[in-house]
């Protein structure tokens, strides 16, 4: 099977105007409870603010992401969320806590379907109260179900991401193949319940799950998760998002595709950062990402009804672990 076309994606951090944001699309004949209280059902993932600098003009920009604890004081993220950071803060169980320290993986160079969109970010103060998750080191991803967690747009399969409202959701998706054979991105689609739908309905299974959904900008470095034995682990991190072959608009609508990196070869990495036995070389110059993928772009009005762009933003600055 080929890979599929990305007609536009990457979408990563939505710009702020000073609201935050709500996660995924939803299937429009479900209940937003149900994706609600899965978001909340998931206490480890919270809401990443950060100020960065807009490449292109260079002005400093506001944005919101997603993020997983993955130890009392150590943020799992995309590497596109740390990459453009001058700061960041954490909101997570009713708290913020400001970020000392981020880092994306060296590879990470803004070229998303490479496979490297990771990273982490330290957090000042650590959080006792709140149950890190486990991270995944299996192989066994493709076919199983994953819960998809994070902080941005919302909508329906019809509309696509239109709002945000500021809650966290949670929707469900086959994982059903991988971007290509680095595997290390897998890829899911959002089916269109509809029996009559078959241009939504093109790779994987064609039945969509009862919560069934899709990431939207402001979801990014929001995790992936899959139950394995009696509990849950995560095995992604949101990445990116492309268009239906025939619609032509990421905006997370059926048949939209989303990628996400997998974790599991990256937890060598990930330990030593944790522990302090990473020690990065320098800044990595940024590749441009291949002609298939364009930049995804959300309108969020402010108060005053001027717009905002959204999507990935790559970054001039960023800070390191010291």
């Amino acid at each position: 099977m080929k890979t599929p076309r990305l007609n536009g994606c990457v979408l990563g951090l939505a710009l702020l105007i000073p609201v935050v944001a709500s996660a995924s699309t939803i299937r429009h004949d479900r209940s937003q409870s149900d994706y609600l209280s899965v978001g909340d059902f998931f206490t480890s993932v919270g809401r990443v603010n950060g100020v960065g600098t807009d490449p292109k003009t260079g002005q400093t920009i506001n944005y919101i992401a997603s993020g997983t604890l993955i130890s009392p004081n150590w943020v799992l993220t995309a590497g596109h969320v740390v990459d453009i950071a001058q700061s960041l803060n954490f909101t997570v169980g009713g708290r913020t806590i400001t970020a000392d320290r981020w880092v994306p993986h060296p590879n990470w160079t803004g070229n998303v379907v490479s496979g490297y969109d990771i990273g982490l970010f330290k957090l000042h103060e650590s959080v006792t109260d709140i149950a890190p998750v486990t991270l995944y080191t299996g192989s066994s991803e493709l076919g199983r179900i994953g819960t998809f967690v994070g902080y941005g747009m919302t909508g329906t399969g019809l509309t696509g991401a239109t709002i945000f409202d500021g809650l966290k959701r949670g929707s469900q998706n086959n994982l059903d193949r991988f971007y290509d054979s680095a595997k290390r991105i897998f890829m899911v689609d959002f089916d269109n319940p509809s029996p009559y739908a078959y241009f939504d309905n093109l790779v994987g299974s064609k039945t969509p799950l009862y919560i069934e959904g899709l990431i939207a900008p402001g979801d990014s470095g929001g995790p992936v998760f899959m139950s394995e034995g009696t509990g849950r682990v995560v095995v992604g991190v949101n990445s990116f998002l492309g268009a239906n072959f025939f619609d032509g608009k990421p905006d997370s609508d059926y048949g939209d595709y989303a990628g996400a990196t997998r974790v599991s070869p990256f937890t060598s990495w990930i330990d030593s950062v944790l522990y302090g036995t990473y020690a990065p070389t320098g800044a990595k110059l940024h590749d441009k990402s291949p002609a298939n993928l364009t930049t995804a772009i959300a309108i969020v009005p402010e108060p005053a009804a001027v717009a905002l762009l959204a999507g990935i933003l790559f970054g001039l600055r960023r800070r390191h672990v010291r």
